[in-house]
This record gives structure tokens, sequence and C-alpha cells, in this order.
């Protein structure tokens, strides 16, 4: 039976999506175990050091990048493997109580690799109702299958639920947190996020609406969580529009943003509707829509069911796209009855999927033969 680990690796990143979960469960594997050593073994992609230095997570940035097909991609997947494998023997070289956590995307087959090449166990977590390719390939080489969400992966583990990092988490009334982030208290609030690395599509979208429809935001804020090439366009047009908004291209404190909304528009990743739903947030939910599996749809599919939320294709899909979201965005803002029903419709809380998760891992396990 492997002993109870002393160091924890989590392999993953490129996008917040994968690297928020395993800072919520550092967190909470610190609460249980404070002389824990945890790394996280990551993209070299900026939105990876925005997600763990606030923190102070110990990381090393790996030069793995996605597969493609593409010759001179397809070069640099080959490369940035053999270089992210030989990173992590170094960090290996003592594989005496160590477990690492593959959290998915194009950072953790490498390390998982190199994990199982040296007998260190590995756990997956897998937080899509539809696994990628890359938690596909890690499932059949992983101890034990983690998931947050109901998996067809064969084995994996009963869901949890979303591990969320307590600062997503929002604290305090919805006017406190409005007065933190430099907004009206007393003002209706819209956020307008595109997750951790923003959405072009949909800062583009709310270029074209706001010279013809500014009314439509009459008694309005915007919290408008934005790409850094979008930031200072969405400003001027919110200010010739007269609407007040507050335009960044990143935030950390989601739970604050979370905490202000009276509605949301929103991609569909799987910590985004965990964060809506732990907030009880009424949102327009435009998955992203070049996904050939379509996961950030089925993501959300659930809660529209129950009335929580609304599905919208994404307004890069063209004309009917743009105007099915208009027309359901126009009627969200200006009816109050209908965002309440929305907000009444959200199922109860979850336990703590985060210090679930923090407590298996931490369990001795017998390895696989």
């Amino acid at each position: 039976m492997s002993s109870t680990p002393s160091r924890v690796i989590f392999a993953g990143g490129g996008t917040g999506g994968t690297v928020g979960p395993g800072i919520a469960i550092a967190e909470r594997l610190l609460d249980l175990e404070p002389a824990l050593k945890i790394l996280f073994v990551c993209s070299d992609r900026a939105v990876d050091r925005r997600l763990l230095d606030p923190g102070g997570w110990s990381c090393c940035p790996t030069p793995a990048c996605s597969p493609s097909a593409k010759p001179q991609a397809a070069f640099r997947f080959a490369s940035g493997w053999v270089r992210t494998r030989r990173l992590v023997r170094e960090i290996l070289a003592d594989p005496s109580r160590t477990r690492v956590v593959a959290l998915g995307g194009f950072v953790a087959p490498p390390v998982v690799r190199e994990a199982v090449h040296r007998g260190v166990p590995v756990d997956l977590l897998n937080l899509d109702r539809v696994a990628g390719r890359a938690n596909q390939w890690i499932a059949k080489r992983a101890e034990r299958i983690l998931t947050a969400v109901p998996t067809e992966l064969p084995g994996a583990l009963p869901p949890t639920g979303m591990p969320l990092r307590r600062c997503v988490l929002p604290e305090g009334s919805a006017e406190t947190c409005r007065l933190s982030l430099g907004l009206d208290p007393d003002r209706p609030t819209l956020l307008i996020t595109g997750a951790s690395q923003g959405a072009r599509s949909i800062d583009q979208f709310l270029l074209h609406l706001l010279p013809r429809h500014s009314d439509w935001f009459d008694g309005w804020q915007i919290l408008h969580l934005a790409s850094e090439d979008s930031t200072a366009l969405l400003e001027e047009e919110y200010s010739v529009s007269g609407i007040h908004a507050v335009v960044l291209p990143f935030l950390d404190r989601m739970g604050a943003a979370w905490g202000a909304a009276d509605l949301a528009i929103t991609r569909g990743g799987a910590s985004s509707i965990a964060e809506l739903t732990a907030s009880r947030t009424p949102s327009i939910v435009l998955p992203y829509p070049w996904h050939e599996d379509n996961h950030q749809l089925r993501n959300a599919t659930e809660l529209e069911q129950a009335g929580a939320i609304v599905i919208r294709r994404d307004p890069a899909k063209g004309l009917a796209a743009i105007t099915a979201l208009e027309s359901r965005l126009a009627i969200l803002l200006r009816t109050p009855d209908a965002r309440a029903k929305m907000k009444a419709s959200f199922p109860t809380a979850d336990d703590d999927a985060a210090a679930i998760l923090a407590r298996v891992i931490l369990q001795p396990f017998e390895p696989s033969s």
C-alpha cells in the first residue's frame, strides 16, 4: 500500500479552468497537512502565473504545447513534450512519498508519462462531463480517476462537485462586493466575463450593441472582464454611451464579481458554471463555439433544464445567434421577476468538493498491478 504523500505535484495549465481547481484543492490540502509540499507544473502562459502568483504557490512553467497535425505545430508539441519530461525528471529525482494530480489539458500528459515511468502514483481529476483527449489518455495510466462531474471514463470514483478556490466564493452582501470593485453599491449590476482569458467574440458583441441599444442599460452598471486588446475600446464605448462600467482584463477575486452581479453573460467552462451556481447568479451562458465535443454546452445543459440559466450560441456564429442573444438579454435586463425566478431555480449548494478531494488525495491506496 502506498504511503500518505509528503509532496503533491499538480500538473495542468494553459487555462484558468485547469489551474483554478488545482489551487482550490491545494488550499484544503494545507488545511489538513500544513507541512505538505505543493508544486504546480504548469504552462508558460501568463494566465497560469496570474492565478498562481497571488497565492504564492510554487510553480514550474514548462514548454508543453497543444498537439496539432500541422507540421510546425507538431514539431513544437514533440519538442515541448521532450523538454517537459526532462524538467519533470529533475523534479522527481527523489520520487518518494510524492503524488501527481493531473488536472487535464496539454501540460498533464508528459508529466504523467514521466511520473508513471518513475513509479509515482497519479490521480486524474476530471473536470468536464465530456472528457477531453488528454484525460482519456491519462485515465488509462492513473491509479485513481477523481471526477467533479458525472463522466463516462471507466473506473471513475463518484462525482464530488467542482472544487472552487476560496477567492471565487462571494463574501458579504452584494453592496459590499460592488463597493470593493468601484461600483455603485445600490445599482443592479451586469457581469460580463469571458473567463480567465477573456472572449473577443463577447467583447465585439457589446461593442456593436452599445451604440444601438444603450438605453437597454438605463439604471444598470456593468462589470466587464474583457480580453486585453478590447479593454480600452470597451472603456471608451461605455463612456460614450453614458453607462457606468468597470472594465478589467483580469480579476482574481471572482467571488466579489459574482457577489456583485444580478445577471451575468459568461462562458460555459466547468469552473464558470460551478462559480455561477455557488453564487446563484442568473446567467446567459455562451459556450465556446469551436470545441469539437461541445463540452461547455454539456456543462451548462442541466442548469438550463432547471431554469437557472439560459444558453445561447456565441455571437461569432452569425446574425441568427446575435439576434437570439440580444432578444434574451433585453428581456432579462427589463424583467426583475424573470431574474428572480432563475435565481430561485438553482440547486442547493453541494458540500465543499475541494475538501472532499483533498481528503481522498491524502489517503493511501493500493497501487494497480
